[in-house]
């Protein structure tokens, strides 16, 4: 299933909220299904938002709210692999949205065609737009549909590249998606981290930034990735409240936080 909504803004955690939504089924190459959906936020769609989906207010006032929809919404995504352009930042507001109706977060596969084009593609920019452009598709308007459409091309031209290379199974979409090709090794995690991984537990990590500054973080770990020969940890920052990628070869330190410590 691939997807893309449309914001009031760019920051779930701090208000933003969720004003359009489309989703197409696409199985075999081939558009199955679409549906899109204007949803009503309850609070205006900021200048700089407008500035690049041009949805007004009118219109958002008459369409239906997020409760509204959800039950369709879930139904459209029950057992689907779901696919987005940096889809962390589609999911962090569909599972905000979710949790503010009092329904679980998504649980989904997922796949990102921006980590698969960084890991897969050489290119200058890797925007939607830009890789749009560059692969001389039709560029996206920033409307979600017009968006999804666009994303239909650069995942099938992404799936074409990997199959020259082996990928052949959804698997092997799902390594790849970590920067792994078939028969390429699992790449190994420091202990502790591995623990985490494989049981869904915090872990707190001193991480040096670009600048060289050092900042302690509590993380959840979710995946580990390589990219260009890389090993990159993808997990959830609770300081930035939300998805953060970091290098195994910053990360200085890793430890238990001190409440596991205890009950330990």
């Amino acid at each position: 299933m691939l997807l893309d909504i449309e914001s009031t803004g760019l920051a779930a955690a701090a208000g933003d909220r969720v004003c359009e939504i489309a989703l197409v089924r696409w199985q075999g190459g081939e558009v199955v299904r679409r549906w899109e959906t204007l949803v009503n936020p309850g609070r205006p769609v900021s200048s700089a938002a407008f500035a690049v989906n041009r949805i007004d207010a009118g219109s958002l006032a008459r369409a239906p709210s997020f409760a509204d929809i959800a039950d369709r919404l879930l139904a459209e995504l029950d057992g689907a692999v779901l696919v987005a352009h940096n889809i962390p930042f589609d999911l962090e507001f569909l599972d905000t949205e979710l949790t503010r109706i009092g329904r679980p977060a998504l649980t989904n596969p997922r796949l990102d065609t921006l980590t698969l084009a960084r890991c897969f593609l050489m290119h200058d920019r890797y925007s939607l737009s830009a890789l749009s452009r560059d692969l001389g598709f039709d560029r996206p308007a920033h409307r979600a549909m017009s968006d999804v459409l666009a994303l239909i091309s650069l995942f099938d031209h992404l799936l074409n590249r990997l199959r020259m290379v082996g990928v052949a199974t959804l698997a092997d979409l799902v390594r790849a998606h970590r920067g792994l090709l078939p028969g390429e090794p699992e790449p190994e995690a420091p202990p502790l981290l591995a623990e985490a991984l494989l049981n869904g537990t915090r872990v707190s990590i001193t991480y040096r930034g670009r600048s060289g500054e050092t900042v302690a973080r509590q993380i959840l770990p979710l995946e580990l990735h390589t990219y260009r020969g890389l090993q990159r940890l993808v997990a959830y920052c609770y300081l930035r409240s939300g998805q953060r990628t970091f290098y195994l070869d910053r990360i200085e330190n890793y430890a238990l936080p001190e409440s596991a410590e205890t009950d330990g």
